[in-house]
């Protein structure tokens, strides 16, 4: 069972898989850290994040370079973004990608593209949204967890950069597909979003489960 989740920044859709993940208790897979530890290794090692140096370090990521906390500064998320635009960097990272749900039973994935390009077989897809003073107000208090002290406005601002990249970049574009299941967070609780979440899956999985018996 592969699951897919895309949505834009700060919209909850790592909430969201992570509460597949767990509930369900199959391996999950936030794919922007991929990028933003491509962006944090090029810089580590080369000082500039360019593609030419990017290229350099993009087939040595593995999952342990995921876990650094620096990956979740705002700096290696704006990184991220632009290498993301890169289709030599895109298509290096979709065969780490594409292998992980065999290392288990299946997997969740979170990211822009998961449904659309990466797994666009993937039995459930998500599209997790939510209103950008939403999703701003979110990625500021994480921000200020952090230790970083930036205004709303350049957050919102950044964000809405961010989005339009991931939009209308010409490969792989953040795209709400016709299959999904659309999930907006921007006034649900904790508590009533697990529910929504772990329901939906349910009743797509036995779905599915009903069509393949037949």
């Amino acid at each position: 069972m592969i699951i897919a989740v895309d949505g834009p920044s700060a919209s909850g859709k790592g909430t969201v898989a992570k509460i597949i993940s767990e509930y369900f208790q199959i391996n999950y897979l936030d794919t922007g850290l991929l990028y933003r530890a491509l962006a944090f290794k090029t810089i580590k090692n080369y000082k500039t994040a360019s593609l030419k140096n990017a290229l350099k370090v993009v087939n040595g990521l593995t999952e342990d370079d995921l876990s650094d906390p620096q990956l979740r500064l705002q700096k290696f998320g704006e990184i991220a973004s632009k290498l993301a635009k890169e289709k030599q960097i895109r298509d290096a990272l979709l065969a780490f990608q594409r292998n992980f749900p065999n290392q288990s039973n299946g997997a969740v994935l979170d990211g822009r593209d998961i449904g659309s390009i990466v797994f666009p077989e993937a039995q459930i897809k998500l599209f997790v949204t939510a209103k950008l003073s939403v999703r701003a107000l979110r990625r500021q208090k994480d921000m200020k967890r952090m230790g970083q002290n930036i205004s709303f406005k350049d957050v919102e601002a950044s964000l809405k950069a961010r989005d339009h990249r991931d939009i209308n970049r010409a490969i792989a574009p953040l795209v709400c597909l016709t299959d999904a299941t659309v999930v907006d967070t921007s006034n649900i609780p904790f508590g009533s979003l697990k529910k929504e979440i772990i329901e939906i899956v349910e009743k797509k999985y036995k779905s599915l489960s009903l069509g393949s018996s037949e």
